[in-house]
């Protein structure tokens, strides 16, 4: 099954007032390397990362991994989760309640448990109710941290019919792959001020059960709303990078790579030449959120997203062959030949802001293939863009190049977040 975990958020209906009242805003040299060789795990800001077959039978392929630590806040009583899947697409640590043996205090609103609803490009969802925890990844820790515990039995089993949406839930590792969804994607929180402010409640995100009773769509404080765990870290919190090993051969049972934490922060984390790409803030009603601009084809994307939580090169090519099994398409590319492609990365903003970079890349046919992990792996991304066209930069980019994710509200060497950057090896 291929995965496309980028979740959407909610763009700010509320007036330019409301949202000075809040006090809320929207949004050198290096030794970096331009083509790196993922680090050992030794610095306090590094977490090993690995790319395997996922916590269960599934067979996941092109799933990124790292394992972290929740805590009963304020005490020592933890839990250490392996098989967290990192996604820049989405907002948040997301674990299962049925890998989660802590007792966590719940958020609550008006003596009711609040619900949280992640909906994903994919038309996929996961449930479940909104804890406190402290959270720790390798040396970095954030305190009483709002977290989601998905399929948690507090709140109804059956999400409201504007979570769900029709789509297919993903409330069991098995079904994600994971044991836990780790967000690192360029917000602070996985709605924002209009979950706060906006007038009725947005649905699709924060909801209050009475009694077990019918869920409806509350508001939220952003203090309450599920959190960027990096940007409550106490140093190191502006962002990440990641490095994943390179693929010379396209694919392997299983990759290695690292989650770094900070940008500009430490010697280990610095921008060095990469481009950087700007993201959408998120301030108007465009729906294109943390979105880049991709040029594919001779077509323009402005709906385009850099997200480690899709397995494939996600496009549309008709002149590509769909694999098939029983008649109906699989959701993989199958070229009778490898194909060698090229798509240009641009920033939102663009052409204010005149960077770019041209990156090839390579699909072929992975269908009967055993490996974990592929850097040419692609299938179609669906008619969401304008004229068919939308462009996901899935993990395939992330192997043998430095990714970065700053975070909205963050300054980092001379660039406003949120962005994206990459190396261009």
């Amino acid at each position: 099954m291929s995965i496309d975990s980028r979740s959407l958020r909610l763009a700010l209906f509320a007036s330019a007032a409301a949202l000075a009242a809040s006090g809320c805003g929207g949004g050198g040299s290096s030794s970096a390397s331009s083509s790196p060789s993922p680090p050992p795990p030794s610095a306090g800001n590094v977490t090993a990362m690995a790319v395997d077959g996922g916590p269960t039978v599934g067979g996941s392929i092109n799933q990124s991994y790292v394992t972290v630590t929740v805590c009963v806040p304020g005490s020592n009583t933890c839990q250490q989760i392996d098989h967290v899947w990192v996604d820049t697409g989405s907002t948040g640590l997301r674990i299962f309640s049925s890998v989660l043996t802590l007792s966590l205090p719940a958020v609550q609103l008006s003596s009711n448990t609040v619900a949280n609803c992640i909906q994903f490009v994919s038309s996929a969802y996961a449930w479940g109710a909104v804890r406190t925890a402290d959270v720790k990844i390798s040396g970095e820790a954030a305190s009483s941290v709002p977290i989601q515990v998905i399929a948690d039995s507090a709140v109804p089993s059956t999400a409201p019919s504007d979570c769900s949406n029709g789509g297919k839930t993903l409330n069991t590792p098995l079904l994600m792959g994971a044991n836990g969804l780790l967000g690192i994607g360029v917000f602070q929180q996985d709605c924002g001020l209009g979950c706060q402010v906006n007038t009725p409640p947005p649905t699709g995100f924060y909801y209050t059960c009475p009694g077990g009773g019918t869920c409806a769509a509350v508001n939220i404080a952003t203090t309450s709303q599920v959190q960027n765990v990096v940007g409550m870290f106490a140093t190191d919190n502006n962002g990440t990078l990641i490095q994943l090993q390179a693929l010379p051969g396209g694919s392997l049972s299983t990759a290695v790579g690292s989650l770094i934490f900070g940008i500009n922060t430490q010697s280990n984390n610095q921008l060095g030449s990469a481009v950087v790409f700007s993201a959408d803030p998120g301030l108007t009603a465009n729906f294109r959120a943390g979105d880049i601009q991709t040029t594919y084809g001779g077509v323009t994307d402005p709906a385009s997203y850099i997200d480690s939580g899709s397995n494939l090169w996600f496009f549309n090519d008709a002149s590509i062959t769909q694999c098939m099994s029983g008649g109906k398409p699989t959701g993989l590319y199958c070229p009778t030949s490898p194909l060698s492609l090229q798509a240009t990365m641009l920033p939102y903003d663009t052409p204010t802001n005149a960077a770019s970079f041209t990156y090839t890349f390579n699909v072929v046919d992975i269908s009967n293939a055993p490996d974990a992990a592929f850097n040419n792996a692609g299938g179609p991304a669906g008619a969401i863009g304008p004229g068919g066209a939308t462009f996901d930069w899935g993990l395939p980019f992330f192997y043998g190049r430095n990714v970065y994710t700053g975070l909205e509200g963050k300054t980092i060497g001379g660039h406003n977040g949120p962005f994206f950057a990459a190396s261009t090896p």
